[in-house]
This record gives structure tokens, C-alpha cells and sequence, in this order.
């Protein structure tokens, strides 16, 4: 607000011998939803008083002519209504302050800002299966992550074969939660003996196996002396 209209609200308050906190009940008590911060804001050229609350402050204060006080500052002969004139000048006022786009609806799609979209490494499996230590290369880029992978995935890698299928197809982008163990059944990413996979882990009486949804491939047993890994849990597509 223009500071001689705030130094008009404040001359008013005191003319009345109103305190801030008294206008701010008086405003409420209209229905006019108001805080004592809002009222010393005004008051001081901060911001600016809502049209509702530019009527009640009127109303309270026994404002009549709208312009001759808040134009040229004359403070005499205030009554408690506005007479034709000075709702004239209220709708003026609420004209300016819809024209100056502060105060104008505005469609809530408009005020939307676009959140920033994460991002998480994509490796290649196939080109890191000769060595099985993908995580530790620079063999990535980093991409966007799609809205329906869940927030815990860690990585993302690109499905090399068909040892999955029909689960899990080649070339399928597939997102992995970074995580040291598996529970039966599910389907992580493994290093084994140098080499990386993606395989169901299946512990069974006669022992530990990284399983193949493709029943043309047999199931890779980890022994006692094999070097192997968990690297994670595949989250992303649902296995």
C-alpha cells in the first residue's frame, strides 16, 4: 500500500483511540478473518488489506467519503456508513486492486510450479556383465527417473537377454533399490564369479540359486567358495 494510505490507516486507528489488536477483533467480528501482523502490516505499507477488509476498515473507522481521506487526507466529519460516493470509491478501489493482479483470481493451475524432476544413474548390465562391478564404474548415465517407479529405487539398469522372460523382457529398463540381502524369491541384481545378473534368489534345502524365468536356462547355484553379491532389489517393474 502506498504509504500515505498506510499513515491514513494509522491516523484513523488513533483518532479512535484504537489499539491494533482491538481493530483486528472488530474485523473478525464481522466475519472478516484478520490478525493484529496483517493490520501493522498495513499500517506500515507492507501489504496491502484485503477488499473485505479495506470495507470493514471503513465501516469501523466511519468512513463516508473514501476519497477525501485516503486521496487528500481529511480526517473530519467520519461516520460509521458510506454514502453513494464512497462506495463508489470502495469499487474503484476493488477495480485497481483486481486490475493490479495481486488480488485477482487466479486459477490455481497458474500458481503451480513444476517441481524439479529426479534423477538416478542408469547402467548397462550387458556391457558390465564381463566384469560384474557396474556400481563402481562410470558406465551410467543419469536420466530422469519415470513417475511410476517407487522413490526407493537407487539405479536403474537395461535388461541384457532373455533369462528372465516372460518376466522380465530384453532391453526392458528395470529400477533396482541398492540393498546387501534378498528375501526368497525375490528378484535382485547378483555379482557372481565376474559376472552380473539379474535372477530370482531362491535358497533352498540343498542350497543358494540365482533362478531363470526362462525354463531354458538352468538354475546358477552360489557355492561356498564363489565370489558373490547382492547389489539390490529389482522395485520397478513389480517382479
Amino acid at each position: 500500500m502506498d504509504k500515505k494510505y498506510s499513515e491514513v490507516l494509522r491516523d484513523l486507528r488513533k483518532k479512535h483511540d484504537f489499539l491494533q489488536q482491538d481493530v483486528t477483533d472488530k474485523l473478525n467480528g464481522f466475519g472478516i478473518p484478520t490478525t493484529k501482523a496483517q493490520v501493522s502490516r498495513w499500517e506500515t505499507g507492507i501489504n496491502n488489506p484485503s477488499i473485505d477488509q479495506f470495507i470493514g476498515l471503513c465501516r469501523i473507522y466511519g468512513v463516508k467519503d473514501v476519497y477525501g481521506v485516503f486521496e487528500q487526507g481529511v480526517l473530519t466529519d467520519l461516520e460509521y456508513a458510506l454514502n453513494r460516493e464512497g462506495n463508489q470509491k470502495l469499487s474503484e478501489y476493488r477495480a485497481l486492486l483486481i486490475a493490479s493482479g495481486l488480488y485477482a483470481p487466479v486459477d490455481l493451475a497458474e500458481r503451480i510450479v513444476p517441481l524439479r524432476r529426479r534423477t538416478a544413474p542408469m547402467y548397462d548390465i550387458g556391457a558390465a556383465a564381463g566384469t560384474g562391478q557396474f556400481l563402481d564404474s562410470d558406465s551410467y548415465e543419469m536420466v530422469v527417473v519415470p513417475d511410476e517407479v517407487p522413490d526407493s529405487a537407487t539405479f536403474g539398469l537395461h535388461v541384457c537377454g532373455d533369462s528372465m522372460e516372460p518376466t522380465l523382457q530384453n532391453g526392458q529398463d528395470i529400477w533396482v533399490h541398492m540393498q546387501p540381502t534378498l528375501e526368497n524369491g525375490e528378484v535382485g541384481i547378483f555379482f557372481l564369479d565376474g559376472s552380473a545378473y539379474v535372477k530370482e534368489y531362491r535358497h533352498t534345502e540343498d542350497g543358494v540359486y540365482l533362478v531363470s524365468h526362462n525354463k531354458k536356462y538352468d538354475p546358477i547355484p552360489i557355492k561356498e567358495y564363489s565370489d558373490s553379491k547382492i547389489y539390490g532389489k529389482v522395485v520397478y517393474p513389480h517382479c
